[in-house]
């Protein structure tokens, strides 16, 4: 399993903590907290490549563990809580839908609606976006079926008013198709 790329940073607990730091302490602060969320441990060579003396508020940030190791409890705890949420979303996707749903799912689909039947997807993220292109397919289909019968009225009244037989031949002809 790859890396989570992401981690939720919650910028108004940034900005307070950071309320007596320098934009330079600031701009060393970030970089410390994603560095420890791609290595999930800092070692006191790490801080001190990035850090000077002078960087005494940025330092505390990252309490030495028993470990020997260095870590912002808060990236910690946030990096645990994302990689629990994905799994637990990955999990639940896989109890939902398996593939031979998502198959049957295109078959009725491409029945419906006539289109080239395709029985496997690139990737997971096309499979979960198939349910809504389905629903918003059908509504579409919906509403411009519905939007031709109301304006094929409203134009045979028109044309009726006028009391021109060509014309409503013309029309009826380019709306029977529909």
């Amino acid at each position: 399993m790859a890396k989570d790329p992401a981690v939720l940073l919650y910028t108004q607990d940034f900005l307070v903590g950071t309320m007596t730091m320098n934009y330079e302490q600031k701009g060393k602060y970030i970089h410390l907290l994603c560095l420890q969320h791609q290595k999930t441990k800092l070692t006191l060579k790490d801080l001190q490549t990035v850090l000077t003396e002078e960087d005494i508020d940025v330092f505390e940030k990252f309490p030495l563990n028993s470990d020997g190791f260095y870590y912002n409890i808060r990236m910690y705890e946030e990096a645990i809580k994302r990689k629990n949420y994905s799994e637990s979303r990955r999990n639940n996707r896989s109890k939902k839908t398996s593939d031979l749903d998502v198959i049957n799912l295109s078959k009725r689909y491409d029945e419906t609606y006539d289109t080239t039947y395709v029985p496997h997807m690139e990737n997971e993220n096309e499979n979960e976006n198939e349910d809504v292109n389905i629903i918003v397919n059908e509504t579409e289909i919906k509403n411009v079926n519905e939007n031709v019968n109301v304006n094929k009225v409203q134009y045979n009244q028109v044309i009726t008013n006028k009391d021109t037989k060509e014309l409503i031949k013309h029309f009826d002809d380019l709306f029977s198709d529909v």
